[in-house]
C-alpha cells in the first residue's frame, strides 16, 4: 500500500454508557462521525470502551456481587461476528475513517480485553487480545497469544496497537517496531481512583513519550473517563469509594517521533483532539536512532517471538492416523513417538 504521508488523526477521552453495549456503540458511532466530519482519517477509542472498564474488580466486594457484575459485563460484551460490530464497520466505510476500538470481547465462555482496527473500507485489519491481563483483571479475562502482535499497512501508514500495561513489556513494543510500525495506537482506562499507589496520568504520559523515542513512531493514545452516572454507581455498590473515587480521570494525546505533543494532552472530560501527522518525519529520526536497524546489535541481542495460536483441543482423524500440519502444531508432529514393534524390549 502507498499511504499518504500527511494525514489528520483524532483521539478521544470518552465515558462509556456503563453495562450498555448498545448505548456505548451509539457513542462510538457519534464520535466517529464527528471526527470524520472534521477531516480525520483515524479515530481512537479507549480500552474496553464497550461496555466500560470494570473498576469494580479492584473494590472490596464479596464474591456474589462480583459474579453479578461479571454476568452484566458478559451480557454486554461484544462479539467479533455480531450486528453491533457490523454496524461500526459500516460507519467506518460510509465515512471513510479508520476506527480503533477497545472492547470486552466475548468468545464462547471467555471474555477478553480486545482491540480492533477497522479500515476505511469497513474491514477489520487487526484483531488482537491483551497478552497479559493486569492484576485483578486476570479474574475476569483470558490472555491473548503471539498472534496479537500485529502491524497493519493502512492508507495512513503502518499501524500497530497495544493495551494499557502491555506498554510495560519491552519485548512486545520491540516486536511491533520490527514489523515496521509507524503509528502506534494505545488504549488505557482512566479514573481518579486515589486508592491505587500511582499517578495514572503520569504513567501514561511517560509511557507514550518513551515509546515514540524508543521506536521512532507516532503515538495516538486514548483513555476513558468516569462520568457522573458511573461514579454514582460505584459509590452505591461500595460506600468505601467515597473520597477516593471522583468523576473524570483519563488522559489522551498525540505524540510525534521525538516525544513532543502535537495534540493534547487532554484530561478528565469527554472530548476529541486532532493533529496532522507526517510519516516522512520518521526518516529524519531514524537517521539518528533506528532501534531495529542500525542502532540494534543483533550480534549481542536477539528476540524470538512465537507468533502462533495454541488451542486446548485438536481433533485428529484416527482413521488416517494423523492430522494435517494445519490442524496441530509442528512441535507436536516432530515429537510423535515411533510405533512400537514389540521387539524393542531390553534383552
Amino acid at each position: 500500500m502507498n499511504p499518504n504521508k500527511i494525514n489528520k488523526v483524532a483521539t478521544t477521552i470518552a465515558a462509556p454508557v456503563l453495562f450498555s453495549k448498545e448505548g456505548t456503540v451509539e457513542k462510538v458511532v457519534s464520535m466517529a462521525k464527528e471526527a470524520a466530519a472534521n477531516g480525520a482519517k483515524l479515530v481512537v477509542f479507549p480500552e474496553t470502551y464497550i461496555p466500560g472498564y470494570p473498576w469494580w474488580i479492584w473494590m472490596a466486594l464479596n464474591n456474589n456481587k462480583k459474579l453479578e457484575l461479571f454476568k452484566k459485563q458478559y451480557a454486554n460484551a461484544l462479539e467479533i461476528k455480531s450486528s453491533e460490530m457490523d454496524y461500526i464497520k459500516n460507519i467506518a466505510k460510509k465515512h471513510e475513517i479508520i476506527v480503533a476500538l477497545g472492547f470486552v470481547e466475548k468468545d464462547a465462555g471467555t471474555l477478553y480485553n480486545s482491540q480492533v482496527l477497522i479500515n476505511e473500507k469497513g474491514t477489520i485489519c487487526i484483531h488482537r487480545r491483551k497478552l497479559m491481563p493486569t492484576g485483578e483483571e486476570r479474574t475476569i479475562w483470558g490472555m491473548g497469544d503471539g498472534t496479537s502482535l500485529q502491524v497493519c499497512d493502512t492508507s495512513i501508514g503502518k499501524v500497530g496497537m497495544l493495551i494499557c500495561y502491555e506498554h510495560s513489556m519491552p519485548l512486545a513494543r520491540y516486536s511491533l517496531y520490527s514489523k515496521g510500525e509507524e503509528i502506534h495506537i494505545a488504549m488505557w482506562p482512566g479514573a481518579n481512583f486515589k486508592s491505587q499507589p500511582r499517578d495514572r496520568k503520569k504513567i501514561i504520559d511517560v509511557a507514550m513519550r518513551n515509546m515514540t523515542f524508543e521506536g521512532q513512531v507516532y503515538a495516538v493514545y486514548s483513555s476513558s473517563c468516569v462520568g457522573q452516572e458511573e461514579l454514582k454507581f460505584y459509590l452505591e455498590i461500595d460506600p468505601a469509594n467515597h473520597g477516593i473515587l471522583e468523576a473524570g480521570g483519563g488522559i489522551s494525546g498525540i505524540v510525534d517521533p521525538i516525544s513532543n505533543y502535537i495534540a493534547g494532552p487532554i484530561e478528565d472530560q469527554e472530548q476529541i483532539v486532532y493533529a496532522e501527522i507526517n510519516t516522512e518525519n520518521i526518516v529524519s529520526v531514524k537517521h539518528m536512532v533506528d532501534s531495529v536497524g542500525h542502532y540494534a546489535r543483533a550480534d549481542v541481542f536477539q528476540l524470538n517471538v512465537f507468533s502462533r495460536k495454541f488451542q486446548p483441543v485438536k481433533f485428529i482423524d484416527t482413521a488416517e492416523g494423523i492430522a494435517s500440519e494445519t490442524d496441530i502444531s509442528p512441535d507436536f508432529l516432530e515429537n510423535i513417538p515411533e510405533p512400537s514393534t514389540g521387539n524393542d524390549k531390553k534383552k
